[in-house]
C-alpha cells in the first residue's frame, strides 16, 4: 500500500456508509418485517441508540482516545497501531483426553462405510466399540486405521472427526478438549460493513496464568489497518486453535481477505471451532434465536448494558472519524471485548453439555 492515499480511502468509506447504511430500520418493531430484512434494526432500538450516541458525544467531547481507553501505541514493520489490553476470569475446562477418547471408541460410525443403520446392527450383535470392530475380519483394517489416528496428536483426531462427522458435529466440537487451553485463540472482529471494507477492531482472547487475556487492536485511523492485522498475526502461533462465533462464514474469511489486500502472509492452517452451529443444534428449541447476545442472556446469564447492535457499528465509527470524539467507540470496544469473553465461556458450556449428552446417548 506504499504511496496509497489511505486518508482519502477512509473519507470515501465514510461517505459511502453515510449515503447507504446496510441496515434497515423496522417501524414500530414490526415482527413480520423483522424477518424480511437481512440486517433489521428495531425502530425503538435505533432511537434509543441515537440518544445514547448523543450522550456519549457530549460526555467525551473533551477526551482524547488514548485517555479514554488507556491502551498502548506500538509500532511494527507496517506502521503504528493501537492495542487495548484487559483481563477476565477464565472458565474451567473440565474434560480431558481420556473422556474424549472413550466417546470416540464407542462411535462406530467413525469407520468408513459404517452409518447409523450398520452401527445399530453391529451393536445389537454385541459390537460396542471400535476395538470390538477391530476383531471382526470385515472391519479390522478400517477400525485399526481409526484407532491408530486416535493415538495421534489432537489435530489428526480433529481432522478425522471433521471428515467423518462434519465440522459442526458435537463430537468434532469435543475434540477441542484434547488441545491445551493455552493454544486457544478466541477471535471476533468489527468492520465497516460487508466483505471488502476495512476491519476497524480485532478482538483476540487467550488463556494465560489462569486468566483470559484480551487484546483489542483498535484503528484510530484507517491507515492503521495493516499494522493492526500484522500485530494480530504475531499472536497466532503455528499450534493455535481458533474459536469463533460464525467465524467460518464471516470473521476468518474477512481477515484473510484483508490480509491479502495488503499483501500480508495468510493465516496458517489450523483447527477452527465455530460455536454457532453446535449452539443452534443444542439450543434451537430453547431460545428465540441463536445470536451470541441471546445465548449470553438465556444460557450464560450474562447481561449487557447499553449493547450496540452490530449493524450500527459502521455508522458510529464514522461519527468518530468525522469528529475524533472517542465517545462512539466506547460501546463498540466494550461490545467486542464481551464477545471475546463470551466465546470462552460458551465453549466451556457447549463442551460440557454435549459431553453429557453424547456420554449417555
Amino acid at each position: 500500500m506504499a504511496g496509497a492515499d489511505l486518508a482519502g480511502i477512509g473519507r470515501r468509506w465514510q461517505e459511502k456508509i453515510a449515503a447507504s447504511p446496510e441496515y434497515t430500520i423496522v417501524p414500530h418493531d414490526n415482527i413480520f418485517r423483522l424477518g424480511l430484512n437481512r440486517y433489521p434494526v428495531r425502530e425503538s432500538v435505533f432511537f434509543e441508540n441515537q440518544q445514547l450516541l448523543s450522550r456519549l458525544c457530549r460526555d467525551y467531547s473533551d477526551v482524547c482516545l488514548e485517555d479514554c481507553f488507556s491502551g498502548e501505541e506500538r509500532r511494527n514493520q507496517e506502521g503504528e497501531y493501537y492495542v487495548i489490553s484487559s483481563r477476565s476470569s477464565a472458565p474451567c475446562i473440565r474434560h480431558g483426553r481420556s473422556d474424549i477418547h472413550a466417546l470416540f471408541d464407542h462411535d462406530l460410525t467413525l469407520v468408513r462405510g459404517v452409518g447409523p443403520a450398520v452401527s445399530a446392527r453391529l451393536r445389537s450383535k454385541g459390537c460396542k466399540t471400535l476395538r470390538d470392530m477391530a476383531r471382526m475380519r470385515k472391519y479390522r483394517p478400517s477400525a485399526l486405521s481409526v484407532l491408530e489416528v486416535l493415538e495421534q496428536e489432537p489435530v489428526a483426531i480433529c481432522r478425522l472427526s471433521t471428515a467423518r462427522k462434519g465440522a459442526a458435529h458435537p463430537l468434532t466440537l469435543l475434540t477441542s478438549g484434547l488441545f491445551s487451553p493455552e493454544s486457544f485463540r478466541f477471535v471476533d472482529i468489527e468492520t465497516l460493513g460487508i466483505f471488502g471494507r476495512p476491519v476497524i477492531l480485532i478482538g483476540l482472547g487467550y488463556f494465560r496464568g489462569g486468566e483470559l487475556q484480551v487484546k483489542q487492536y483498535l484503528l484510530r485511523d484507517i491507515s492503521e489497518e495493516a499494522p493492526a492485522l500484522s500485530a494480530f498475526m504475531e499472536e497466532i502461533p503455528e499450534d493455535a486453535v481458533l474459536v469463533s462465533f460464525n467465524g467460518r462464514s464471516f470473521d476468518i474469511p474477512y481477515i484473510a481477505d484483508r490480509l491479502a489486500y495488503y499483501g500480508l502472509p495468510p493465516l496458517p492452517a489450523m483447527p477452527h471451532y465455530d460455536l454457532l452451529h453446535p449452539s443452534r443444534r443444542l439450543w434451537k428449541h430453547a431460545v428465540p434465536d441463536c445470536r451470541l447476545g441471546t445465548l449470553e442472556a438465556r444460557i450464560l446469564d450474562i447481561i449487557r448494558d447499553e449493547d450496540l447492535p452490530g449493524a450500527l457499528v459502521p455508522e458510529w465509527y464514522c461519527r468518530y472519524m468525522e469528529t475524533k470524539n472517542p465517545g462512539p467507540l466506547v460501546p463498540i470496544v466494550e461490545h467486542n471485548r464481551q464477545d471475546v469473553v463470551s466465546l470462552a465461556f460458551l465453549l466451556e458450556r457447549l463442551v460440557s453439555e454435549w459431553y453429557e449428552r453424547l456420554r449417555f446417548s
